[in-house]
């Protein structure tokens, strides 16, 4: 027998573990404390498209487990994107950190758009990145010079810098330099400063290491 904390109850994934995160995150707001997706998938119809673009089976694989194409099964495809719930993460004050490397799409297998997106739900109406603009981005792999980040993250480097970092209500997200990947330091330390019920904490360390995992399993 193991004493749980519930107010320190956190979720954290990457690519299809992104995928479940945000949607566990949607649905199940009031169970846990904080989450952290890298490089998710939020959106399956979105997905198919982009998939069926790239000639890869992930499109096949989600017409199997959907029962037929978004055409034919748009309803079910809904029903198993994070998307589609975000807004009650947003509703209940969940803090979520989304993370993605901004060449995802060309060196993977799931556009940077799918990572804004979510953000956007997350969002205050003011803050979110315009369709345009996302477009802008998955294209050129880069950020429009008015959105670029210019301040600095100690889980981050000049090898790996941050382009677009965006924070509103209870989401951060952040576009580094990378492909299909995440920064599992940076999401550990997100959540391990996250409370069940608090006002999200979006501070951050002096300096950025592994050791943040130590602090999240105390």
């Amino acid at each position: 027998e193991r004493k749980i904390d519930s107010d320190r109850v956190y979720i954290i994934g990457g690519s299809g573990g992104g995928h479940m995160t945000l949607l566990m995150a949607g649905r199940y707001p009031k169970v846990f404390a904080g989450a952290a997706a890298f490089c998710p998938i939020s959106d399956l119809a979105r997905w198919y498209g982009d998939s069926l673009q790239r000639k890869n089976h992930y499109a096949d694989n989600i017409s199997a487990v959907c029962g037929g194409t978004p055409l034919e099964r748009l309803a079910e495809c809904q029903r198993r994107s994070g998307l589609t719930y975000l807004c009650d993460a947003r509703a209940n004050g969940l803090p979520v950190y989304i993370v993605t490397g901004i060449h995802d799409g060309h060196t993977g297998s799931v556009p940077v758009g799918h990572s804004i997106r979510a953000f956007n739900a997350l969002a205050n109406g003011k803050d979110r990145v315009s369709e345009e603009d996302i477009t802008y981005i998955e294209q050129n792999e880069c950020v429009p010079e008015r959105l670029r980040f210019e301040g600095k993250d100690p889980f981050y480097n000049d090898k790996r810098r941050i382009h677009l970092r965006l924070t509103s209500a209870n989401a951060r997200l952040t576009v580094f330099e990378g492909g299909h990947a995440g920064n599992p330091a940076a999401g550990l330390d997100f959540l391990a400063r996250q409370r069940r019920g608090r006002k999200a904490d979006m501070s951050l360390p002096e300096r950025g290491d592994d050791s943040s995992f130590e602090h999240i399993t105390k």
